[in-house]
């Protein structure tokens, strides 16, 4: 199920969304939540987009940020 999600993800947007937003053409390898799962974000594809691996890697560091801190003030 997993592998057919990913195949309709890249057939419909088979570019890096974050890239093609800063004028980039750089193919998409990640299926990536838009709202991360940990974050309530769906696992649909609603809630799905095709980044490369430089802007995953980006995006995951950034979400990481964000738990850190809500963690810290639940502390």
């Amino acid at each position: 199920m997993l592998q057919r999600m990913r195949e309709r993800l890249f057939t419909k947007q088979p570019l890096c969304v974050l890239c093609r937003r800063n004028g980039r053409y750089v193919l998409a390898t990640i299926r990536d939540h838009i709202i991360p799962l940990f974050e309530g974000g769906r696992d649909d594809e609603r809630n799905e987009q095709g980044l490369c691996q430089s802007c995953s890697d980006a995006k995951t560091a950034e979400e990481a940020k964000r738990g850190r801190r809500v963690n810290s003030l639940r502390a």
